[in-house]
């Protein structure tokens, strides 16, 4: 059997991000989950110290070892590469790097989407497991607008936290302006989606009343009116029945997504490596392209128990643990969730060992 390399790391009280400091290094100096990004040479890397809070960047890297052994070194708190392509990515202006081209970045942030309630919980944000559910489909649509609409190849991240991130790719793609970038942004989210032009008149020259009547797309038509057709099927109506144009206009602001139209317009954004810890929750990033998400322990690097005395209360449903505590209240939890609620502020570790493989 081949040997599989294991670092226990004993917690005998807890110094916040020195702490985290440790284990993020114990992680990275062993065999991370870091999974480089195309053309590696060819980007700009950022990262943020977590003795403070600005970022180092114009980074670069000439393969992959390199950036493992600046990882081991280093342990950041966060962890960021380029979407666009540069002839100098290490250059400290834009105009000096010469940009080649940058893929797209969508962002979704699930508390902003319908059916997700985000918390505070001791001034720190959370999201339970539904929230990020309700992402993970919301990014699946995103990634079919993506390969139907625009004919680009893309990813879907799992950010770490509390949100995705869908990368396009594809050769015209690469030399889009912020301009047409806004565009695209804009047409993913529904914004300024017109119905009226989405699906014809049955009776021509009615008004856009509650009276009026339209035929229902069907999920094989382009653009919206095959996202809305698809929607209205799985509602049990048929493509070319009549439909209540006021039911229509319901739909679509249904199934818009408040995705962030500025960090797909900008062509210079950062996205967080694959397989790099998240600073904000202690969770990796991972890519979830294959199908399926579910929120649970894999998403942590580490295992183990910790026990813990809880700085505020909690109620909720997250990485598939069922959490009800009480303020001053000592417990053992698991190291996943533990170190994700000691990284929020909501638990202070106490004793207890954390394994990384």
């Amino acid at each position: 059997m081949a040997k599989v390399d294991v670092k226990v790391l004993k917690v005998k009280g807890w110094e916040g991000r020195k702490s985290l400091k440790r284990l993020y290094q114990a992680y990275y100096s062993l065999k991370p989950k870091v999974k480089p990004p195309t053309m590696i040479d060819r980007r700009e890397f950022a990262f943020q110290p977590f003795e403070f809070e600005s970022y180092v960047r114009h980074i670069a890297f000439k393969g992959f070892q390199e950036l493992k052994e600046y990882l081991a070194s280093n342990a950041p708190r966060h962890a960021y590469y380029s979407v666009a392509l540069y002839e100098l990515p290490e250059a400290k202006s834009m105009e000096e790097k010469v940009w080649l081209g940058s893929e797209l970045l969508i962002d979704i942030d699930v508390d902003r989407l319908k059916g997700c309630t985000p918390f505070k919980v001791g001034g720190e944000d959370l999201v339970d497991d539904n929230c990020l559910l309700e992402g993970y489909k919301a990014a699946l649509r995103v990634k079919k607008i993506l390969e139907r609409d625009l004919n680009a190849a893309s990813t879907i991240y799992f950010s770490g936290n509390r949100g995705f991130h869908v990368v396009g790719s594809c050769d015209y793609c690469l030399k889009l302006g912020r301009d047409e970038r806004g565009e695209i942004a804009s047409y993913i989210s529904g914004l300024g989606l017109d119905i009226g032009y989405i699906t014809p008149l049955l009776e021509a020259g009615k008004s856009r009343s509650k009276a009026f009547k339209a035929a229902a797309p069907s999920r094989e038509d382009p653009g919206w009116r095959g996202w809305l057709g698809a929607e209205l099927e799985i509602r049990g109506v048929a493509p070319g029945s009549p439909l209540d144009f006021e039911l229509l206009k319901s739909l679509a602001e249904e199934v818009q997504m408040p995705i962030d139209v500025q960090v797909t317009r900008d062509p210079s954004r950062l996205a967080r490596i694959v397989g790099s810890i998240n600073g904000k929750a202690s969770l990796l990033v991972v890519d979830v392209s294959g199908g399926e998400f579910k929120p649970g322990p894999s998403l942590s690097p580490f295992s183990g128990h910790l026990e813990v005395k809880a700085l505020t209360g909690l109620e909720a449903r997250i990485l598939g643990y069922n959490l009800l505590f009480k303020p001053g209240e000592t417990l053992t939890l698991e190291a996943p969730i533990a170190l994700l609620l000691a990284t929020k502020n909501v638990v202070e570790p106490v004793s207890g060992e954390v394994r990384i493989v």
